[in-house]
């Protein structure tokens, strides 16, 4: 068996190091998850976890983007990417994953409210601290 991940999860697995720094380009970052059940998140959750990650469904007409879009900018929440990927099996239907920083909760959990509204679909895929730089 064998890894791609960060030393603390050779450390933590007892795993064998076999190279380091293997990335193509120094500027690249890779994340690493950790899965817990929804009841738990908040346990995992601090004051620096202002990234989240999300993942939403539009419905197929001109504006849709935007209206989904809007509360973000409303509440102060600073939208950091977004990407569109075809849902497979379903022609000319998009998830979007998108990315968002916000420095108080409340203003993200205002702005989520609102874009639920607009959207067919939204999860909130996870909530974490953002890389240092």
């Amino acid at each position: 068996r064998a890894a791609i991940a960060a030393r603390r999860a050779a450390e933590h697995y007892h795993g064998v190091i076999l190279a380091e720094r293997i990335q193509d380009n120094a500027e690249n970052f890779t994340r690493f998850v950790l899965l817990v059940p929804e009841n738990e998140a908040a346990s995992w959750l601090t004051r620096e976890a202002r990234k989240t990650s999300l993942a939403m469904r539009l419905a197929h007409r001109p504006g849709a983007l935007l209206a989904s879009l809007e509360p973000f900018a409303k509440h102060g929440v600073n939208l950091l990417k977004i990407e569109s990927r075809p849902i497979h099996g379903r022609p000319w239907e998009y998830q979007f994953f998108i990315d968002v920083e916000a420095e108080e909760a409340a203003n993200l959990d205002h702005a989520l409210a609102e874009v639920r509204k607009a959207t067919s679909e939204l999860r909130v895929l996870g909530r974490y601290k953002a890389a240092s730089r």
